[in-house]
């Protein structure tokens, strides 16, 4: 062979180029504000995340934990062993009426308070006794009662008294007078009656 024939020469090596890889390609930079996102991305989930594992926790809904927070008003009660300032008046209790004069009469010296009178409707009208009361009681009559009389038949004022109250007779006459017609009048009126004296208001 050729290759051998040839003594003390060295066979010269040809250089071998660098052949490129298939689709081998040069990387490109790499965008720095890509990775800045990214990172911040990143620190944002990382956030939230620990926002939700560490952070206050409320249960329930809004309307929920405002009625927990809504304090509740409760009106005072009275304690035990205490009593409420205010009285509720009950359907019985009825005004007193204070006499608008001094119930002793001038004249006479009588004393009007003592003398208990009980007034009567012979009207038939609504409302007659009651007006008479509230005079008597006005001058210091001590009212027992009023109603209505045994039938409605009466014209004027009627005054009776018993015997021994006949003193007050002409002071009953003279205090109704001002208000009232006065029509009979007399002194005969039971002991065993329940008050000294009846006034019934006639037409």
């Amino acid at each position: 062979m050729l290759l051998f024939g040839l003594k003390g020469k060295r066979m010269e090596e040809s250089p071998i180029e660098a052949i490129p890889a298939f689709g081998y390609q040069q990387k490109r930079p790499v965008n720095k504000r890509f990775i800045y996102l990214v990172l911040a991305i990143i620190f944002l989930l990382i956030a939230f995340f620990s926002f939700k594992a560490f952070g206050p926790k409320t249960k329930g809904t809004i309307s929920q934990i405002s009625a927990a927070v809504t304090p509740t008003l409760t009106s005072p009660t009275a304690s035990e062993g205490q009593t409420s300032d205010t009285t509720t008046p009950t359907p019985t209790d009825t005004p007193s009426v204070t006499p608008t004069i001094n119930p002793v009469d001038k004249t006479t010296g009588l004393d009007r308070s003592k003398l208990s009178v009980i007034i009567q409707n012979g009207s038939g009208e609504t409302g007659v006794a009651g007006k008479a009361s509230d005079i008597l009681k006005n001058l210091g009559y001590d009212v027992a009662s009023s109603g209505n009389a045994d039938n409605f038949d009466y014209t004027n004022v009627v005054i009776q008294v018993k015997n021994s109250s006949s003193d007050y007779l002409d002071l009953l006459k003279t205090d109704l007078g001002l208000s009232y017609t006065i029509g009979t009048t007399s002194a005969d009126l039971p002991d065993s009656f329940s008050s000294d004296a009846v006034v019934i208001i006639g037409k």
